[in-house]
């Protein structure tokens, strides 16, 4: 069955283009509709849910001259690439000082490492945020254009890859939550506690969904 120029217009209920402010405004406007923007032999759709409301794929339907579907392709969205880029700015502001010649960077090893490591640890939950968004929301938009999709060979949850990096971050969480049941919370530091809790809880539960969905 060939998927059509209307058939993926259908998808879209609110028009806009696909610039910084409007996925901005996308961000504190929390509108749940399907957008997209419409261009000459391409058409862009994304949208936004109660729990993913920064790192939402984008996706790009190209069309051949008989206005045939030939392409999806996807990409982050511009507010989800500025968060990520605030972050390790943030991290590399931590380890490297303002004068970085008089830094004893033997001496303070343990935090550079802890730093980088947390700093990792997020860009992977960000990755991993957005390859299950994008995959629930291409299910649903094959779904919807009743295509038959054919079998393709996915990257294992439990390949190799996969597997060292979990040998890295399940351990690193555990890390995490030992260091709030023993250190943070007895000293007080209770909205810390919660916030590493959050992060730790919401990685876990994510990766977790991803390994066993069907």
């Amino acid at each position: 069955m060939e998927i059509t120029r209307k058939d993926v217009e259908k998808l879209i209920e609110l028009r806009k283009n696909d610039t910084f402010l409007n996925h901005l405004w996308n961000v504190f406007s929390r509108d749940l509709r399907p957008a997209g923007e419409f261009g000459r032999n391409e058409i862009k759709v994304w949208n936004q849910n109660i729990w993913n409301a920064t790192f939402y794929p984008i996706f790009k339907f190209e069309f051949n001259s008989n206005n045939h579907l030939i392409k999806i392709s996807d990409k982050l969205n511009p507010i989800g690439k500025i968060i990520i880029g605030i972050f390790i700015i943030g991290f590399l502001y931590f380890v490297f000082p303002e004068n970085p010649t008089e830094f004893n960077y033997i001496g303070n090893w343990p935090a550079i490492a802890f730093i980088t490591v947390f700093a990792s640890i997020f860009a992977l939950f960000a990755r991993m945020i957005y390859r299950f968004e994008k995959r629930n929301q291409l299910d649903e938009i094959f779904e919807l254009l009743d295509m038959e999709v054919e079998e393709k060979k996915t990257e294992k949850e439990w390949s190799l890859k996969n597997s060292l990096i979990r040998l890295l971050t399940y351990p690193f969480c555990l890390f995490l939550i030992g260091l709030n049941i023993f250190l943070i919370i007895p000293n007080g530091g209770y909205l810390l506690a919660i916030g590493i809790f959050g992060f730790v809880g919401f990685y876990l539960i994510s990766d977790l969904k991803m390994i066993f969905k069907k």
